[in-house]
């Protein structure tokens, strides 16, 4: 809720407190179970595509949370950006450098907070680059440690 309200019992939330609540889990991408790679130069990756979240009204809160559980690279010290986009737009970015060759590194979670984006569709996406460096990289996931995308309404700003 965009303010906070005291409440007490007996008493009835009106449509517009009911509009300043969160609505959830707005898009969700398929769960992907098997590798995704290897990066190719500096050429982004897409990894995972949340279908189209439709956003009802102006004036919400977009939380995008893109996780993997490891990498692996080919080349000690790489780095390697995860990107939230929309479109050709970077929302949020984490880099991580590779530590071992051919090795699952950490993986990451990535999240992006959307302020007031328009009432219409949406399609939010994470991509792989490699920043630095000569190697390649794979995103590594399986049944027990999916790729996730989500898109979330967490309220109004």
């Amino acid at each position: 809720m965009s303010t906070s309200r005291n409440f007490v019992s007996g008493n009835v939330l009106t449509a517009a407190q009911m509009d300043d609540l969160n609505q959830g889990i707005i898009a969700f991408a398929t769960p992907i179970t098997s590798n995704v790679g290897p990066t190719s130069s500096t050429t982004e990756l897409d990894v995972i595509t949340a279908p189209a979240a439709v956003i009802a009204q102006t004036g919400r809160r977009i939380r995008i949370t893109f996780y993997f559980r490891s990498f692996s690279g080919t080349v000690l010290n790489d780095t390697f950006s995860f990107r939230i986009k929309e479109g050709a737009t970077t929302l949020s970015e984490l880099s991580q450098q590779n530590n071992a060759v051919s090795v699952g590194q950490n993986g990451c979670t990535v999240i992006a907070y959307v302020d007031s984006p328009t009432a219409a569709s949406h399609t939010y996406k994470a991509t792989i680059v490699r920043s630095t460096g000569t190697g390649t990289a794979t995103i590594q996931a399986a049944a027990t440690f999916p790729i996730t995308l989500a898109v979330e309404d967490v309220g109004t700003v």
